[in-house]
């Protein structure tokens, strides 16, 4: 079994794009995505290292895709000056990536039919746990929502 335990590294920054109301970021993370359960999340510094911004922003992980150097998927509304920040990297930028952090959801132990509830931004939750489940045999049914069509995160994934 891999360590647990969380990871502070640099991460380089593969893909920034706009899905609908949101952005979403794709970064290789070392450690990070190897470590990772369904149901954790991570912490990016934002504002370079000249940045008064002290505070880490917290992100639902979308996707991990441990081979191919640990890559990690976030999705996030931009709202302020440190996602606005987040939102204007580009590819080969660094960002400062500490995870996976929380408390992993639990899972079934046999198979059982599950639905999946999220709203907006928050459904990036569920796909990584979707994948676990899919892969002990759970039958499943997603309910997505969000103020707008826009906001609807994940509906085509859902299918």
């Amino acid at each position: 079994m891999t360590d647990s335990s969380p990871v502070q590294v640099p991460g380089t920054v593969l893909t920034t794009r706009r899905v609908g109301a949101y952005q979403t970021m794709t970064f290789v993370a070392p450690g990070v995505a190897e470590r990772f359960r369904p149901g954790q999340f991570v912490a990016l510094a934002v504002g370079g290292e000249q940045s008064s911004m002290l505070l880490r922003r917290c992100f639902a992980v979308r996707e991990v895709k441990p081979d191919f150097g640990g890559t990690v998927e976030i999705v996030f509304t931009v709202r302020g000056k440190g996602t606005q920040w987040l939102a204007g990297l580009r590819p080969r930028d660094i960002v400062d990536v500490a995870g996976p952090l929380g408390r992993p959801f639990p899972l079934p132990r046999d198979p059982v039919t599950c639905i999946l509830l999220g709203v907006g931004h928050a459904s990036a939750a569920l796909f990584p746990l979707a994948a676990v489940l899919r892969q002990r045999d759970c039958p499943l049914h997603f309910v997505l929502g969000g103020a707008g069509t826009d906001e609807v995160h994940g509906a085509r994934g859902a299918r």
